[in-house]
């Protein structure tokens, strides 16, 4: 495939098929597989960082990936580096230029500005939309849409500009639109071009609800015709509102579009497949849709593949929950897979952030606290204390992050289920906190100004070491681990507050007096992830199997339809809340348990037999530590494992670990 993906040179490809080939899922887990790290998070190096894994699953340093308002984003590789072409999310009349971002490792971000503007386009005034990259024979293409005409008598459409480098400067390529009319109804805005192997070139656009497709050239500045002659074919798939992508993986290619209005919650992307480039394109299904716990309006994407690999990411902009301006949308990507028959699971929004990119954007700072980012890390310093919170609004989660102490008389930790975060000298706020202090341990909750603590124990040498920590928030149940992920700290119950924001709190218990005070540093922050409590477990041993139910019995196999039959809510076990319990997403109520060596999907009953059979102890993998295995809590030494795509409770010989190991998403 030609259309957005050039082979990179053996050194980048060396280094992503280092980073991305093997995804690393250690902070997903809703058990062990993320141990605490020695010593402080001043110790790890530049080179550390740069070693680590290079986004196995989304954006790993944070979602939104740059700072500012964009929308429309399209991807190309070009020589060493990924290039991000978006539209600049403002209002129309100040929609008059367009600039990139290019990266070699999809981390650090270097803004481009200006590498379109509208001063090179003569017959363009405003709305310059959604531009589309391409290279050809030497020269760099980028596709835009400009004016937003409304019927045929407006001048604007799509256009077609020109440079010798990726970075531009762009010149408009033809003098005038290359495509100026509604065509079988669609609006001439949202073109993708797209190179197939044969080396015809395709451009697919549309709005109003109608997407058509077009040959381009050899030139790349002026339209083909199909072998029947005609030059502008419909392939209109249902719900189709606008956004066309396309793009090729073993021989199948695949249409992208967004449905619902760009400004609602509604906003969204659908997908067809075809074995031709012009169709039919029968829609298969929703791939990305809104998270009302992470964004809104996600949608008009494009697709990168990193060359050498079956790694794929989908790139579209959201909507950040508390903003209500249609123009306030922000550029992100997230890992999408693949099934065996070639059909896209649904996309998750993932919330990390590692901040190996040295910013912290999209977080969100309150009270007197100063939060910077710093060598891989988020650090506060301050004479009193604050917040620093993401845009999300979890119910139930599993929030994890790396917690260093560096202020004796300090402590600090995490946040969840927050809501009406206050600008004051201690940042206070409504939702429940967890801290480490010198040496202690409380999980409480906050009503404004008041600290109430929930439960508390001993933390002993807090002070200098990085700890893991993870928050389990269930319903009232709010469990709280610290380093040892197999057995919680702090297991409380408390109603007090439903759903809210996530986020790092500070606090200097005794602080300095005087306007002189120093600026103290009190903590650092790490390796963040936010997400519910629904996971899906894919066996070790073999990719692409996961555990699932079909007509009732617990398997093991690729046939993933529906999805949601693979998918299951962590929830504290039915027997003992310090264990876990597995319940069908798709069918509320059932849980899955074991009857006499076998593994079934069963309503619940009150009787204790079912609430021990359908309780799990989560411990490292067996075959590898940083991934899950089940243990029986009904039948203990034996283990959740799978024998021809069929799930049992066996005892486990060392040959077997892998067939009770799990990779959890």
């Amino acid at each position: 495939m030609v259309r957005i993906v050039r082979r990179l040179s053996v050194v980048l490809a060396a280094a992503l098929l280092a980073g991305f080939a093997s995804p690393s899922v250690g902070a997903d887990l809703p058990g062990p597989g993320h141990p605490a790290a020695a010593g402080t998070a001043d110790d790890r190096t530049a080179a550390d960082r740069t070693a680590a894994p290079l986004a196995p699953s989304t954006a790993e340093s944070g979602n939104p990936i740059v700072d500012g308002w964009y929308a429309d984003p399209d991807v190309a590789v070009y020589g060493d580096r990924f290039w991000i072409f978006p539209t600049t999310s403002r209002s129309y009349g100040e929609q008059t230029f367009m600039d990139a971002f290019s990266s070699t490792d999809m981390v650090h971000w270097t803004k481009h500005p200006k590498v379109l503007d509208i001063a090179d386009v003569s017959w363009a005034e405003y709305a310059l939309w959604a531009p589309a990259p391409v290279f050809r024979d030497g020269k760099y293409y980028l596709y835009f849409a400009a004016n937003d005409i409304q019927n045929n008598s407006e001048l604007g459409g799509i256009g077609v500009a020109v440079a010798d480098r990726p970075e531009g400067p762009y010149k408009d390529a033809v003098g005038g639109p290359l495509i100026s009319r509604f065509h079988n109804g669609a609006q001439p805005i949202d073109q993708d071009v797209f190179i197939d192997d044969d080396g015809q070139a395709y451009m697919y656009y549309g709005g109003w609800g109608h997407a058509n497709v077009v040959r381009l050239n050899p030139d790349m500045t002026s339209l083909g015709t199909f072998p029947d002659g005609s030059t502008y074919k419909e392939i209109t798939p249902e719900n189709y509102v606008e956004g066309s992508f396309m793009f090729k993986r073993g021989g199948t290619y695949y249409m992208m579009w967004s449905e619902g209005g760009w400004t609602g919650p509604d906003y969204s992307v659908s997908y067809a497949m075809s074995d031709s480039p012009t169709g039919p394109f029968k829609k298969i299904g929703k791939v990305l849709a809104q998270d009302p716990a992470v964004a809104r309006g996600s949608g008009h994407n494009s697709v990168v593949n990193v060359p050498g690999t079956d790694i794929w990411y989908i790139v579209y902009h959201r909507r950040p929950l508390s903003e209500t301006d249609g123009n306030h949308r922000a550029l992100a990507y997230d890992r999408i897979h693949f099934d065996e028959d070639g059909t896209i699971r649904p996309v998750t929004m993932k919330v990390k952030d590692d901040f190996d990119d040295d910013n912290a954007v999209g977080w969100r700072t309150y009270g007197g606290a100063d939060w910077a980012p710093k060598g891989g890390a988020y650090s506060a310093a301050s004479v009193s204390g604050g917040l620093a919170l993401q845009d999300t609004d979890f119910s139930d989660l599993v929030y994890e992050a790396d917690v260093t102490l560096r202020h004796g008389r300090s402590a600090s930790g995490l946040v969840f289920r927050v809501t009406q975060p206050e600008a004051g000298a201690e940042g206070g706020f409504r939702g429940y906190y967890a801290e480490l202090g010198a040496n202690r341990l409380t999980l409480g909750k906050a009503t404004g100004d008041e600290r109430t603590p929930l439960a508390t124990t001993r933390s002993a040498g807090a002070v200098g070491k990085t700890h893991h920590v993870r928050i389990e928030a269930i319903g009232a149940s709010l469990t709280v681990y610290v380093d040892d992920m197999a057995k919680p700290k702090i297991s409380t119950v408390d109603a007090s507050f439903g759903s809210g924001a996530n986020g790092l709190r500070a606090t200097r218990l005794t602080p300095d007096t005087g306007a002189t005070a120093p600026s103290t540093p009190l903590a650092r922050f790490d390796n963040v992830s936010i997400r519910s409590n629904v996971f899906s477990f894919e066996a070790a041993d073999v990719p692409n199997r996961f555990v699932r139910h079909a007509w009732s019995r617990g398997r093991v196999d690729p046939d993933v339809t529906p999805y949601a039959d693979t998918q299951w809510k962590v929830v504290p076990g039915l027997a003992d809340p310090s264990a876990v319990s597995l319940e069908s997403v798709n069918f509320p109520g059932t849980f899955l348990r074991q009857r006499d060596g076998e593994v079934w999907i069963d309503a619940r009953t009150d009787d204790a037999g079912f609430r021990t059979d359908a309780t799990w102890r989560r411990v490292p993998g067996l075959s590898d530590p940083s991934l899950v295995s089940f243990e029986s809590y009904s039948a203990p030494g034996r283990y959740l494992r799978h024998r021809e795509a069929l799930l049992y409770v066996d005892d486990v010989a060392a040959a077997e670990r892998p067939e009770a190991t799990f990779r959890a998403w």
